[in-house]
């Protein structure tokens, strides 16, 4: 049985305050829990409801194969402490690994410059994870990383990156990085783009994108060519071509 410290708990890791107290953040879902089972990550608790048990008997022994025992919880409890609409039965509490020193030796880096939404954050962090771009850095007023619905359209792809979060911009240009900013009025389209250089791609905010005080202080400024109908690309988007195109340069 749950106990009434682990409910409290587990309920503060909704809100930034408490995954900074534990170092702990939710993940939901049978597909997340079981990429987070599958990543050997520092899982703490598994929870599920009957329910869930009933449909997916096989993942519960995959859960204890793996060495976590599942624990059984009230679905109406499960529901109190769920992030999402429609909770799906099964949940998992895991540990904020944190990352090492930075390291200015990495060949390149993704900035995130003060974005908000969480759902392109999400796809961002797995799109760097697809390309192998292990190296992400969250400038100071940013969203939290570890926020439930980041977490959720990441789709585990935070164990697989170093993710530092309150990061300088200034630091990129003083370890003689080349900055790359990314911005749909940029004078050199990313086909035409080549650098034997380490970089760090610039991506900004979804309403204002890159401010002009970061802005002037980068090296270049690529854009995406349009060749059929629309006003812009949205950010993860956006950052999903320009890491195909630069993780092959």
């Amino acid at each position: 049985m749950i106990s009434q410290s682990d409910l409290k708990r587990i309920r503060s890791l909704k809100h930034k305050k408490g995954r900074q107290e534990h170092g702990q953040f939710l993940i939901e879902g049978r597909r997340l829990v079981k990429a987070y089972l599958e990543s050997q990550a520092e899982i703490v608790n598994v929870y599920y409801t009957e329910s869930f048990k009933h449909h997916h008997q096989n993942f519960i022994s995959f859960s204890r194969d793996t060495g976590h025992e599942p624990a059984l919880i009230n679905e109406k409890l499960l529901n109190q402490l769920s992030d999402t609409i429609s909770p799906s039965g099964i949940m998992g509490v895991c540990k904020i690994i944190k990352p090492s020193t930075l390291i200015f030796s990495a060949l390149n880096w993704i900035y995130l410059h003060q974005l908000s939404d969480p759902g392109n954050i999400g796809s961002l962090l797995r799109t760097a994870a697809w390309f192998n771009i292990r190296n992400i850095a969250f400038s100071p007023y940013s969203i939290d990383p570890f926020n439930p619905k980041v977490v959720r359209s990441a789709m585990g792809a935070h164990v697989h990156l170093e993710i530092h979060k309150n990061v300088d911009f200034s630091l990129f240009p003083e370890n003689d990085y080349l900055t790359i900013g990314a911005d749909q009025y940029g004078k050199i389209a990313i086909d035409q783009f080549d650098s034997t250089q380490k970089w760090v791609l610039v991506l900004g905010g979804e309403a204002q994108g890159i401010e002009p005080a970061i802005k002037q202080k980068l090296d270049k400024i690529i854009s995406i060519p349009r060749t059929g109908y629309g006003e812009s690309l949205n950010v993860a988007s956006a950052g999903a071509i320009l890491m195909n195109r630069l993780s092959k340069k």
